[in-house]
């Protein structure tokens, strides 16, 4: 990838990340707590995959991603261990309402996590 596609492609990213963030909060609206929870963690993941790609970090999976979030930037005190904890979280989450039988996300698992969200996605981009 050239130099021009990797911005290219950050760019795009951190544009996706804001998009989805602004349908989590459509969603939550009209009361659709898991398509918000799955958007929600998407908003992170466009977010955190623009970073890395900056970076020049590969990640080929969720799990490669967020190991390289904590490796790259938990770690190193880029990011706090909150920050990690909630990257986990995001994920749990979305993993839960995704494909787990019988889980209902309410309005009460979401609202403390949304705007920690943005934060996070915020801090991420200033490492951009």
């Amino acid at each position: 990838m050239t130099s021009e596609d990797r911005k290219a492609v950050v760019a795009y990213r951190i544009e996706k990340s804001d998009a989805t963030y602004a349908d989590v909060l459509k969603t939550m609206e009209f009361g659709m707590y898991s398509t918000a929870a799955n958007r929600l963690y998407y908003a992170f993941f466009y977010a955190a995959s623009a970073l890395l790609i900056s970076k020049g970090v590969e990640a080929h999976r969720h799990s490669g991603l967020q190991t390289m979030m904590h490796l790259h930037f938990v770690k190193t005190g880029l990011l706090t261990s909150e920050d990690g904890l909630l990257m986990r979280q995001l994920f749990n989450l979305r993993q839960e309402s995704d494909y787990d039988d019988f889980v209902e996300i309410t309005l009460e698992d979401l609202e403390p996590i949304v705007p920690k969200t943005k934060d996070l996605i915020e801090k991420i981009k200033t490492l951009v």
